[in-house]
């Protein structure tokens, strides 16, 4: 029967011009969840609290880019087809990821309300929260940053125009805004994926920027890496997800931090810029592009990054949770 009844709404969808203006845009997604096993127990200075692949029959599913993880365990995430995801994570008793669940997902929408028309217009990338409670997400290929009042409207508010970027005229069209954090005092941290430099710039963008904000420095790269991801830590400083692929070796990613003071560096390169782990090959490791933090119950520091399986039998979506095991986050 629910079967049917979500054909029936996806057909309506279809046919309906203004499927996309009713309150009831919210669908629940039936998924699974396998736990993965990461094959140690630490990994550079983070200790590993459970990994689990989500999957799903319903097409609608996958292309996960980036998550943000609220105070109740409750997830926002974004699919590079321009569509909302909200669940739940689920804990044991001592706090390890064990599963995933409520799994529901709505279209996102433009400034003029209206679901985007093609991939192209609405890949978003990353997505990060406001000290009010609005949501931020970057947007690759139109290399654009809308605001979404997501605690107000759901998923079915129109967007606001967030600011502009100057130089985003060279970075190439699928290969753009990626990484995106909020600093403590509620400006945009935008950083451009790159991958064949050994560095990328870093935007520190003011929500009432009036001009085209011009990049603030620029983020060293991994050789062979790209950045794929950004968070605010909760001691202030910053964590930052890279990824690696290449046909014969396959993935892999590194998540590094940095302090919040290091983007006021006068150099040309942001400095303090350290490794917290590694992950590759005989480990589980996929297409990781997004990832949060948050401060857990026992005061830990808290990581979760995420997989994208671009919509491919081939590719995961994975998500772990790793907490920080040694000295605290930098401020």
């Amino acid at each position: 029967m629910r079967s049917v009844v979500a054909l029936c709404a996806l057909l309506a969808a279809a046919c309906s011009p203004t499927v996309v203006d009713a309150p009831e845009q919210w669908r629940a997604i039936a998924i699974e969840t396998t736990p993965v096993e990461l094959g140690v127990e630490t990994l550079g200075r983070l200790r590993f609290r459970g990994g689990v692949e989500i999957s799903s029959a319903d097409v609608a599913f996958g292309g996960l880019s980036d998550l943000e993880v609220l105070d109740d365990n409750r997830i926002i995430a974004i699919s590079d087809n321009g569509d909302w995801f909200e669940a739940r994570l689920i804990l044991d008793d001592a706090g390890a990821l064990i599963g995933v669940s409520d799994v529901r997902t709505a279209f996102m929408r433009d400034e003029r309300g209206r679901a985007f028309a093609t991939k192209r217009a609405g890949d978003s990338e990353d997505i990060a929260q406001l000290p009010d409670g609005r949501i931020a997400v970057s947007f690759e290929q139109t290399q654009t940053i809308r605001i979404y009042d997501f605690n107000r409207d759901g998923p079915f508010g129109f967007a606001r125009a967030g600011p502009s970027l100057a130089g985003i005229e060279r970075l190439h069209r699928n290969a753009g805004l990626e990484a995106l954090a909020v600093t403590a005092d509620g400006v945009l941290l935008v950083g451009a994926e790159g991958g064949e430099a050994a560095t990328t710039p870093l935007w520190l963008a003011p929500l009432d920027a009036r001009e085209p904000v011009a990049p603030r420095i620029a983020y060293p790269i991994e050789a062979g890496y790209s950045l794929t991801g950004l968070d605010r830590l909760p001691d202030g400083g910053f964590v930052a997800l890279e990824r690696f692929y290449a046909p014969v070796i396959g993935a892999r990613a590194r998540i590094t931090m940095f302090p919040a003071a290091s983007l006021e560096a006068t150099g040309d390169t942001l400095p303090g810029v350290v490794e917290l782990a590694h992950i590759a090959p005989p480990m589980p490791v996929d297409n990781f592009e997004g990832i949060a933090a948050q401060r857990m119950p026992d005061g830990a520091t808290r990581i979760y990054i995420l997989s994208d399986n671009n919509f491919s039998g081939r590719q995961r979506t994975l998500l772990y949770a790793f907490d920080v095991s040694s000295e605290s986050p930098p401020r």
